[in-house]
């Protein structure tokens, strides 16, 4: 597993370049290879699955849940980088029109409100008889 630790580190970086890039909502470009960078970490990780699953003792789940979220990077790599194509080579109405990255993935960069918070449920203090504090 010392192999696996580097790879598992750098793929862990590279999806946290993605997910900061998200949030400043970076231009398709500049995520569709941070995207690309991403997909080849993924590929490392599960060819050295694939290698060293025996020896390791991996179970072929983990390779087959690697595998499923690999095919989802790569839709969206694909995804991105069409938009980031088009944009490029001038379609789309110039680059004030084209969609940023938190817009193809269908995300938001709002934080969700404070009175959206689950109200029903118990906190830490609640007991069997009631919350202790409210007493």
């Amino acid at each position: 597993m010392k192999g696996f630790m580097p790879l598992r580190q750098e793929t862990e970086k590279r999806g946290a370049a993605i997910k900061a890039a998200s949030q400043r909502r970076a231009p398709p470009d500049e995520a569709c290879k941070l995207i690309t960078a991403f997909a080849q970490s993924e590929i490392k990780m599960i060819n050295y699955i694939k290698a060293n699953k025996q020896k390791c003792g991996i179970p072929d789940t983990i390779g087959a849940q690697m595998q499923t979220g690999h095919k989802n990077t790569e839709a969206m790599r694909q995804k991105v980088c069409a938009v980031a194509q088009q944009q490029r080579s001038g379609g789309g109405g110039g680059p004030a029109a084209a969609p940023r990255l938190s817009d193809v993935l269908g995300s938001t960069a709002a934080l969700p409100e404070a009175s959206t918070a689950r109200k029903s449920g118990g906190t830490t203090f609640d007991t069997l008889n009631g919350n202790v504090l409210t007493r």
